[in-house]
């Protein structure tokens, strides 16, 4: 099958194996080249077979998920990784797979459906397979960044275990530290400069498809003293927030927390919503911004949390005093509340299509015309950290 997506799946259960292996070889795109019921299958199928995506339950018997994980990426195998598990447990064991690798989670429900699969499978599949192939590339890189100019990041706290280093962590013995463009950046800053905006109260993040891997990458660099509150609208299931929450603290020298209803705005904060709230937020009669949620028994929307929303109350309320961020994710979330923002005068910015995991809700907003700058995530921590320090001297 010239020029198909090779697939193998790794999936303990009979039922689900067989509905994903039918969605995905029905699929004119796909070829399905293994299925396999163990860790230890799937690694020699891997290395053996060589498929461009292997979706992978997390429990998988004689070798699970996360060791599978480790082995590949301690022999530097290079694959686009989904992985699945339960909604009801391994929440921790997520986090280790985004650590190591693993490209997305999907949440499995306790009632598997086809639709679930389609949406949460095989759409993400062809999702990052496009953007591969229009980057030029097979998987999703851990970085694209011309060394000749790299200059580091050393914002991040935690020490990386030696045998879980990166050729990048070997830069340094005790912190983990984030290659940046400093070229780019410089030319980034250059140009927004030009535009006056008002000092911003705030910078807004909307994230979905391979948002906790991207966090991972850019939070780490934000300096504990980071001058503005930021606010992390991050599609994913209600119980996941918060062991994303512990895990981006791990790595974080900035304060890390779950948004709170009424809760008021400080900076040096990153609040990440609830993943069963729509956040936004409010100004009360003293002047105080704050967090809201919109009514759980009002309108409800396509995407929970949702950007959309995040930015329409941020336009609402602060006009031309934010700054703007759409990063790595599948449909056009944020769209709407990002043309609002870019008309406004706030500085909007999107992640570029070769650091994505899913090029579509930046694709939208710059499609619409809506984004003042076009960013690698690998420079996003780095241009704000520069462009705060020459707002507010």
């Amino acid at each position: 099958m010239l020029g198909a997506i090779r697939v193998l799946i790794a999936e303990d259960s009979k039922i689900i194996s067989g509905m994903l292996n039918n969605i995905l070889a029905n699929h004119y795109r796909i070829n399905v080249v293994s299925l396999v019921n163990n860790g230890i299958d799937a690694y020699k199928s891997i290395v053996s077979i060589k498929p461009d995506f292997v979706v992978i339950e997390i429990d998988l018997p004689l070798m699970g998920g996360i060791e599978l994980l480790k082995l590949l990426k301690k022999e530097n195998i290079q694959v686009n990784i989904l992985v699945m598990t339960s909604l009801t447990k391994n929440k921790d064991l997520s986090s280790r797979a985004l650590e190591l690798g693993a490209l997305d989670i999907i949440y499995k429900p306790r009632n598997v459906s086809i639709d679930f699969l389609k949406e949460n499978v095989l759409n993400k599949i062809i999702a990052i397979s496009k953007n591969n192939r229009e980057n030029g590339l097979e998987f999703v890189p851990e970085s694209n960044i011309d060394y000749k100019f790299n200059f580091l990041n050393k914002n991040t706290k935690k020490v990386i275990d030696e045998s879980e280093k990166t050729e990048i962590d070997k830069f340094d013995d005790n912190v983990r530290i984030i290659p940046f463009n400093q070229k780019q950046v410089a030319t980034a800053i250059t140009k927004v400069l030009k535009f006056k905006f008002n000092t911003p109260k705030l910078v807004a993040i909307g994230i979905s498809t391979g948002g906790p891997r991207a966090l991972r990458i850019m939070l780490p660099s934000i300096p504990a003293d980071f001058p503005l509150p930021i606010l992390i609208s991050q599609h994913i299931p209600k119980d996941f927030s918060s062991s994303l929450i512990s895990s981006l603290q791990d790595i974080c020298s900035i304060r890390i927390k779950e948004a709170s209803l009424d809760e008021e705005l400080m900076p040096s904060v990153v609040y990440i919503s609830p993943g069963d709230k729509n956040m936004g937020i409010y100004m009360d009669s003293a002047g105080r911004l704050k967090i809201k949620f919109y009514p759980d028994t009002e309108k409800k929307f396509i995407y929970t949390p949702c950007v959309d929303y995040l930015f329409n109350t941020i336009d609402d309320v602060l006009t031309d005093k934010a700054i703007a961020i759409v990063m790595t994710g599948m449909g056009n979330d944020g769209t709407e509340g990002m043309i609002k923002l870019h008309d406004h005068n706030n500085l909007t910015i999107a992640q570029d299509r070769a650091s994505s995991t899913v090029y579509g809700m930046p694709r939208s907003v710059i499609e619409n015309k809506a984004v003042h700058l076009v960013l690698s995530l690998y420079d996003i921590a780095e241009f704000l950290i520069q462009y705060m320090r020459l707002k507010i001297r």
